[in-house]
């Protein structure tokens, strides 16, 4: 018996097939980035893998009754389903990013993996009016279908770093690689893991002795809830905050950039989609961003995003009639929109994922054994969701009633605003002593 439990231990699981490459950074970014980028075109049109594809299928469901709505009812539902989707991609997504990269160059990666959603984002207006406008209204749902089973194959062949750590050394040194725990808890456990077998199960020291001979229980320590502790730091609000500016401007071009184009210029569905691409192609310099956030820190990138995005904005007010030097100063004034929204994104998705691991090294009984950034992306999805709701709504409220040039000052001071707290809390209190 001794020896084929001897043998069996040595015995090691048979390795996935390209192990390596299907649980790199590169591949595991990837599949996020393809993930958070099909919910965006969707929506503008427990374990990590049950959660991904428990999203998965409630997108594929959203899309078919989409597609086939022919009641309000339905159309509802189905909005209400993409909805569920987006919080459950968003939410795990980040977390797991955070969970494999790490703290180090989390600026970058989530730079690329955010650069997806704003890139969806703009572009799927783009997208929807060139095939609805070449190949009818069910193609547009057809290319829907035809991401989610890109979506679908890509994550199937994901394997988490955890999981490949059964097969392979893997080094936790900038990651945690325990779904969703903290990493100092996996560094202590790693670091103890060996000497707790050598050590008897009773301790004198830590677990003081009844009358009776047995072990006093430890006493759990009462602490507030996680949800609580977070809405309660004033620098992961400025995070919120800060995509809520973002996204709701972005949501706000999506809402009434085509019909005032439309309006104005006379434009078809094909060309009203194609002046997104000023905005899209920006968005693609999220990587370098992010990058650049990691070297620097993200507190001045987040308050120049927020700051020279407030100019461009009011001068949008100056596109008021049909002609080409309008047009061109239309291009001109969203591209610079473009590249000033993205300097928002990484910094402050990378800070909020910082001030959680800063929140668990200070107090690590804040969060309790499971860590926060699960919650913590949830609450980022939140004012994401909010953000999609409110942009087009405050949009089109302020351009029926008040007109485009109010609507430009409008948005021009609300992403100002966000500079203020940025400047305050982005990469910790600016006044904090160092």
């Amino acid at each position: 018996m001794a020896h084929d439990a001897e043998r069996a231990d040595k015995e090691a699981p048979r390795k996935p097939w390209l192990l390596e490459y299907r649980s790199s950074n590169g591949f595991i970014l990837a599949t996020v980035c393809v993930a958070i980028f099909t919910v965006r075109v969707h929506h503008n049109d427990a374990p990590i893998s049950i959660s991904f594809y428990t999203g998965l299928l409630v997108l594929g469901a959203a899309t078919i009754l989409f597609g086939l709505a022919q009641t309000s009812w339905v159309l509802l539902v189905s909005r209400l389903l993409q909805g569920t989707s987006a919080a459950i991609t968003y939410t795990v997504g980040l977390a797991l990013l955070v969970d494999t990269v790490g703290r180090d160059n989390i600026g970058q990666w989530m730079g690329t993996a955010l650069s997806s959603s704003s890139f969806g984002l703009i572009v799927s207006p783009l997208l929807g009016g060139v095939v609805y406008a070449k190949a009818g209204y069910m193609s547009v749902f057809g290319m829907a279908m035809g991401l989610i089973v890109v979506d679908i194959l890509m994550r199937l062949c994901m394997i988490e770093k955890k999981h490949a750590a059964k097969y392979k050394p893997v080094s936790t040194a900038n990651g945690f690689y325990g779904t969703f725990t903290n990493g100092s808890t996996l560094e202590h456990e790693h670091s103890n893991g060996s000497a707790q077998h050598n050590k008897p199960h009773h301790n004198s020291e830590h677990a003081p002795l009844l009358d009776n001979g047995d072990e006093e229980a430890p006493k759990k320590k009462s602490r507030m809830p996680t949800i609580l502790v977070l809405l309660s730091m004033p620098r992961l609000l400025t995070a919120i905050y800060g995509i809520f500016v973002n996204v709701s401007i972005l949501a706000a071009f999506d809402g009434v950039l085509p019909l005032y184009v439309k309006r104005l210029f006379h434009w078809n569905s094909l060309n009203a989609g194609l002046i997104f691409m000023c905005l899209a192609i920006p968005a693609l310099t999220g990587p370098l961003v992010g990058k650049l956030s990691d070297k620097v820190g993200p507190r001045w990138i987040a308050v120049a995003g927020c700051s020279l995005t407030a100019p461009p904005l009011i001068l949008l007010r100056l596109v008021d009639h049909n002609s080409a030097e309008q047009k061109i100063l239309l291009c001109a004034l969203l591209v610079c929109c473009g590249f000033t929204l993205i300097l928002i994104v990484s910094p402050v998705a990378a800070d909020l994922s910082a001030v959680v691991e800063e929140k668990e090294k200070t107090d690590p009984d804040a969060f309790g054994p499971g860590g926060a950034y699960a919650q913590a992306f949830a609450l980022f999805n939140c004012a994401m969701a909010a953000a999609t709701l409110f942009g087009p709504v405050a949009a089109g409220a302020l351009i029926e009633r008040h007109g485009w040039g109010a609507l430009t000052a409008a948005m021009g001071i609300f992403a100002f605003s966000g500079a203020i707290p940025a400047f305050l809390y982005t990469g910790g209190w600016i006044f904090a002593k160092k």
